[in-house]
């Protein structure tokens, strides 16, 4: 059978074009597949608790009286309390920033004491905090309450109320020791002195007080202020020295420095009390500054003692 020449052509280039396909197609013989770049794997934030304007944590719960929120911290190895430690923030200010300040969560755990820290009123100085000739205010009414509800809430081996106050919080630590002293187990003030008038503290009850409080404090001056009408520190605590009753005995006590750059703290503890009287004078501190809570608690620890 005789093949003509074109066919013959035709043939060979369809087989080489058969060739050349198939060692494209093939690599030379090895398969090579495809790399595919895995899929990233979504990232789920999961959402912020909060309580009020304020962010919480897991091991926190909100607590609320009327229409404020307070953020709460009970230990969770414990099933009775000792009591109450309430936290009061500045004006202004937050639940978060106090809490930091002292470290609240270390309190609780280290006295067995539920932490309890309400948002202010909104108001200039966020709590009712002036001592003045209509001495009753909504929030006397509102501490009042925040007692007896964390008091039913949890079971309590003693009845015990500490407050802390920072700035416009320790103006009112100091009505709340006007006001409801049988409440009140003693108050701790950083930077916040009494605030008012005298004449309209008219109680006659001793309290556990210990102040801390830089000299050179420029925003709430240790010498007091006319605005606002704070007191000096001084004649706050003689104040309470002549209601507890104290002499002129004292503990005198030279101290670590309550921030990173404060070389001490110099303290004096009146010993000689119904209850006693303490204050700490803070070195080169700046009102809003950077405070260590374990070195704010060493000058006012005694107090749990008691």
């Amino acid at each position: 059978m005789k093949i003509s020449k074109l066919k013959l052509i035709k043939n060979i280039a369809s087989t080489l074009l058969f060739s050349v396909t198939l060692t494209a197609c093939s690599g030379g013989g090895k398969s090579s597949p495809e790399k595919v770049e895995p899929k990233p794997t979504p990232v789920v934030v999961p959402e912020q608790e909060t309580c009020g304007n304020s962010s919480i944590d897991d091991s926190q719960s909100c607590f609320v009286v009327g229409d404020r929120n307070a953020i709460t911290y009970a230990p969770t190895s414990q099933t009775q309390y000792a009591g109450l430690a309430i936290f009061l923030h500045g004006a202004p200010g937050d639940p978060v920033k106090v809490n930091g300040i002292f470290d609240a969560k270390l309190i609780a755990e280290k006295f067995n004491l539920v932490s309890v820290t309400p948002q202010g009123n909104g108001s200039i100085y966020e709590w009712n905090s002036s001592n003045n000739s209509e001495p009753a205010t909504p929030d006397i009414d509102y501490f009042i309450n925040v007692i007896d509800d964390i008091q039913s809430l949890y079971t309590f081996t003693d009845s015990k109320v500490y407050i802390f106050g920072y700035s416009a919080g320790g103006f009112m630590a100091y009505k709340l020791a006007c006001q409801i002293p049988d409440r009140l187990t003693a108050i701790i003030s950083l930077a916040g002195q009494f605030r008012g008038s005298f004449e309209n503290c008219s109680t006659s009850s001793p309290m556990a007080i210990h102040h801390m409080h830089s000299t050179t404090d420029k925003d709430v001056p240790y010498d007091g202020r006319t605005f606002g009408n704070i007191a000096s520190v001084n004649n706050t605590l003689a104040f309470w020295l002549n209601k507890n009753g104290c002499g002129s005995e004292k503990e005198v006590l030279v101290q670590d420095g309550v921030t990173k750059t404060s070389a001490k703290t110099d303290t004096e503890i009146y010993t000689s009390c119904v209850k006693s009287i303490g204050l700490s004078k803070l070195s080169s501190v700046e009102h809003e500054d950077k405070y260590i809570a374990a070195k704010l608690l060493a000058t006012y620890e005694y107090l749990f003692t008691e």
